[in-house]
């Protein structure tokens, strides 16, 4: 690896000195680091341009948010991702700090596996009958914006699934089963495994329950009923647009899975116990 790219969160304590210690030690390491804005802003430099045909490895310097931010603005790559965690549960960004540079040590040296996890691509039509596609490593979001209970139809492969009256409904990948769904009461998916989670958000009927659909179905969400034009998609709980005239959402597995590199004999279920604290 000759050539990392770098995005941080600057808003966590102490990001300063992290990031100079940081990119000097990747530098001392031969190491070609291109900054992003963040990174850039809080050494005073100017952000380097992303030149992705030349980037080995895109780093994340912050949490979970900071990696699925940086995920979404690499669109797709063969690129690898690897996440320090400086935030709090650091599911994907798994890297503690303290062992930064024995870690990234290792992952230049060749030590390490790539994990494939699934994406998300979606349509949906915003104001003036614009297309706006979004890309998403964890959930698209569709919910009301006052609160309030909205009607939501969905279709799967043009067949008719269901209609859930309920606060609104998550269309998740197995990596984001442990977001947002898994508060909403969705299950847990081993990420190795190819499946799109829909989770109602607090159904009116309690008989509306998580399903599990196959990785190739396409899903789509008519919004129905009152309250058509106050309802929003969100992608990865960062991108948000408000939906158009024709209430359409239209969900499915992306082309191209994110390369997630997983540092040492890191288990999924050992996170699992880390994380959520069982016993």
């Amino acid at each position: 690896m000759e050539t990392v790219f770098l995005k941080i969160n600057a808003r966590k304590p102490d990001m300063k000195k992290r990031t100079q210690v940081l990119v000097k030690w990747l530098k001392s390491r031969g190491m070609a680091v291109l900054l992003d804005a963040s990174a850039a802003g809080i050494l005073g430099v100017q952000a380097s341009k992303k030149q992705k045909k030349t980037i080995d490895l895109y780093i994340a310097l912050g949490g979970d948010g900071t990696l699925l931010e940086l995920v979404r603005e690499a669109g797709p790559t063969g690129t690898p991702f690897v996440g320090i965690n400086a935030g709090r549960l650091g599911f994907l960004a798994d890297i503690k700090l303290q062992d930064m540079k024995k870690t990234l040590t290792k992952i230049f040296g060749g030590e390490y596996e790539i994990d494939n996890r699934m994406a998300l691509e979606s349509e949906v039509e915003v104001s003036g009958g614009r297309i706006k596609k979004l890309r998403s490593l964890n959930d698209i979001v569709v919910s009301g914006i006052r609160g309030r209970l909205i009607t939501l139809d969905v279709h799967v492969n043009e067949e008719y699934l269901n209609t859930y009256r309920s606060d609104g409904i998550i269309i998740s990948t197995p990596t984001g089963s442990t977001a947002y769904s898994l508060s909403a009461g969705g299950p847990i998916v081993n990420p190795g495994l190819d499946g799109i989670i829909v989770t109602p958000v607090c159904p009116h009927t309690m008989s509306n329950r998580p399903i599990i659909l196959p990785a190739d179905s396409v899903i789509k969400i008519f919004v129905s009923g009152k309250g058509q034009k106050e309802v929003k998609v969100i992608a990865d709980g960062q991108v948000e647009c408000l939906l158009g005239g024709k209430n359409l959402l239209v969900v499915k597995k992306a082309a191209q899975p994110v390369k997630l590199i997983l540092p040492g004999k890191n288990s999924f279920y050992g996170i699992l116990r880390e994380k959520l604290n069982w016993r």
